[in-house]
């Protein structure tokens, strides 16, 4: 396969592999951008006849008419190539799908996958219709007495399997520590004992049954809706037992329930290694001859152990439930699992499900989908991790490359100045030297603007994505007003924005002597290491300044949108999601974030609007704020739930940064609806980007 170096290369190889050889079919490409024009410069064959833009219907580019879905069905296009971002494709496709299906034409993207909306794996979930709250509860007040299993039970670990315990201790005791701990306990059941955690110690012969257990109730939490079930038995007066199969004698039981609140009667707690009789050879014997005449209802997540046992010991009456990891496997999120190879994956993992796979009686409501009640959670489980992992991400980046100072750029930095003020007053990442980080007032539209000191960088700024006529793009970009605007004529369209150079280079130089004074007052050395934050791009923002600025900028991203090899191509990027050797882009489905990042930008955005000049003194100027009250109300709770992650978050930092990124990508990717119950009106609303002139609905980021 050829080496892709360009976002160019990208596209003429795709094209080449996956459509040149449709010679036989009339071809429409929906986008004007550079990219098509890359195409028809490239392959410049007779059958692709016509554009499509969902503004500039009626007019020609490159040689080619702008049509409408109408007008390419009746020149019998049969075939319509969206050349866009990963995240447009869907929605440009929603605008064409019902015509398009109806008159049987093919709809690809660029990477030659056809657009369609396919329907998921279906899954059956008739198992969890016996798993709910009302059914449990009828079972407790027809017992007389209730027995709870406790772990996956009644409290769970944040780790993804009970093991993760020993490896997290062999960082401590030594890294053969969690084979050894795992090897003694197994010889000493061969061994026909019901081991207590002090004999595998004794068996092991070093490390300490005390740090195990700490590190436990670190872990610990409530499944809260079984501890209410266990709440309700003991108010209906039934007499309550707990019973489990574990190497806790009963009084560290009663100290690790206690951990999480759970205040419970040491008398009534039934342990295998107390009795040296498991569920299934005896302890459940043991609480039926306490009761011979009573009825006895047994709760557990273990069928064998809890279920099967228990009626082969004479229990009455069982309830089945299912821990959050058998509900993850049962999910259609089962695929997280596919990343269970390391500890550090597993500890993300177990941290999610502790949250989100709490309620055991979930899937009776959702079959196997997550369910979001509110911002808070939204942002808690789905957002923060990735937001975190970056921020850790970058400040290992900046050490590695001996940046001291990052600008954080406008707007997108704003939530990542409140995470560093966080973790400097709170000291939260003390194993890591925080670079400093200031909070950079910038935008596309004054950095692109100050950045035009030649023909190139007019073009440039030209061609980066704007939805409407040329003319609206010269007043709207380039502060140029109707007088400055020219008649087009015959003018090709870069020979026509150029024939305004002399007006926008004028304004860009008044654009660029009020940015510089605001920069300036920032006191950055000259010839400085600066890091540059952005979230999702192709370096606009910094390519622009690097053309004024009297300091080196190195790019820190989320993710990079592309590697233009015409404009700047030596321009220094790193990005978590590929670095800027590695091409990447937004036309791949590599990651999620291509799909998701137009949504995870606007969480990752200040309260106040973008900026729309500087003035003379250097303060921003902003643009009029488009959003409504309620949208920056959402915000301050989505971002007050990412700083309550991070300060609250029980995973090494270390392990954070160790993690595969493809978990925390995965995670913003679950709210879609295929994924997650909505309950909030969030995404009922319609962002804009003043930029590029465009709006879109939220609610297309979830379908």
């Amino acid at each position: 396969m050829p080496i892709i170096n360009s976002e160019e290369d990208y596209i003429i190889q795709q094209w080449k592999d996956n459509f040149d050889i449709l010679q036989d079919r009339k071809i429409a490409i929906y986008g004007i951008g550079k990219n098509t024009k890359c195409i028809l410069e490239n392959f410049p064959a007779d059958n692709v006849v016509g554009l499509m833009d969902a503004v500039r219907t009626g007019e020609e580019i490159y040689g080619r008419p702008i049509i409408s879905i109408e007008e390419a069905i009746v020149m019998g296009v049969s075939c319509i190539v969206i050349v866009a971002r990963a995240s447009n494709v869907k929605i440009i496709f929603r605008r064409i799908a019902d015509d398009c299906a109806a008159n049987g034409i093919d709809v690809y993207s660029i990477d030659g996958k056809l657009v369609n909306f396919e329907k998921e794996e279906t899954k059956n979930f008739d198992a969890y219709k016996k798993i709910t709250k009302d059914l449990l509860k009828s079972k407790i007040v027809k017992a007389d007495i209730v027995s709870f299993d406790i772990f996956d039970t009644l409290i769970m670990r944040k780790v993804l399997y009970p093991r993760d315990i020993f490896y997290l201790l062999s960082r401590k005791n030594g890294e053969n520590f969690a084979i050894d701990r795992i090897n003694a306990e197994m010889q000493l059941y061969s061994e026909g004992k019901h081991p207590t955690i002090y004999e595998i110690y004794e068996r092991i012969g070093y490390g300490s049954p005390r740090f195990e257990i700490e590190l436990e109730k670190y872990f610990l939490i409530r499944r809260e809706t079984m501890v209410t079930m266990l709440d309700f038995a003991i108010k209906e007066g039934k007499q309550v037992y707990l019973v489990s199969d574990m190497y806790f004698p009963k009084e560290i039981m009663v100290e690790l329930l206690n951990s999480v609140g759970i205040n419970f009667n040491s008398d009534n707690i039934l342990v295998s290694c107390d009795y040296g009789v498991s569920k299934s050879n005896g302890l459940f014997a043991k609480l039926r001859s306490k009761f011979d005449d009573k009825h006895i209802l047994h709760i557990g997540d273990n069928y064998d152990a809890d279920i099967v046992s228990a009626q082969r010991y004479g229990i009455e009456e069982t309830f089945y439930i299912k821990s959050a990891v058998q509900m993850l496997e049962d999910s259609y999120a089962s695929g997280m699992l596919k990343r269970d190879n390391k500890i550090e994956n597993r500890l993300l993992i177990g941290d999610f499900i502790g949250k989100q796979l709490n309620n055991p009686f979930l899937f009776s409501q959702t079959e196997g989908m997550f369910r979001i009640d509110n911002l808070y959670d939204m942002s808690y489980c789905f957002i923060a991790p990735l937001v975190y992992r970056f921020f850790i991400w970058m400040v290992r980046k900046s050490q590695e490359l001996g940046i001291k100072l990052i600008l954080l750029s406008a707007r997108d930095g704003y939530i990542l100045e409140k995470i560093y003020e966080l973790c400097v007053t709170k000291n939260l990442l003390s194993s890591l030297k925080l670079p400093e980080m200031k909070y950079f007032y910038c935008s596309r539209a004054v950095a692109v603007l100050a950045g035009c000191v030649n023909d190139d960088d007019i073009l440039h700024a030209a061609r980066l994505a704007y939805s409407g006529s040329i003319q609206e793009m010269l007043k709207h970009r380039f502060n140029l007003s109707d007088v400055d605007i020219k008649q087009r004529s015959n003018l090709s369209e870069e020979d026509y924005i150029l024939s305004h150079r002399d007006a926008i280079l004028k304004k860009a130089e008044l654009c660029r002597r009020q940015f510089k004074i605001y920069i300036n007052q920032l006191n950055i050395p000259k010839g400085a290491r600066v890091g540059f934050f952005d979230f999702v791009s192709s370096g606009t923002c910094q390519k622009a300044l690097s053309n004024f600025v009297d300091f080196e900028l190195i790019g820190l991203y989320m993710a990079q949108a592309g590697n233009e090899a015409t404009y700047k191509s030596n321009t220094i990027i790193h990005s978590m999601f590929g670095s800027h050797n590695v091409f990447a882009n937004v036309f791949t489905d590599t990651y999620s974030i291509y799909s998701n990042y137009l949504f995870l930008e606007n969480i990752f955005s200040s309260y106040e609007p973008s900026i729309a000049c500087f003035t003379d003194d250097g303060n921003p100027v902003f643009m009029q704020e488009t959003r409504s009250e309620k949208q920056i109300a959402d915000l301050k709770i989505i971002h007050s739930a990412i700083l309550e992650y991070i300060e609250n978050n029980k995973i090494d930092p270390d392990d954070f940064a160790n993690s595969d990124i493809e978990i925390v990508d995965l995670l913003p990717n679950l709210l879609k609806q295929k994924y997650s119950i909505l309950n909030i009106d969030y995404f009922n609303s319609r962002l804009g980007d003043e930029f590029c002139n465009r709006t879109f609905d939220l609610l297309d980021i979830t379908k």
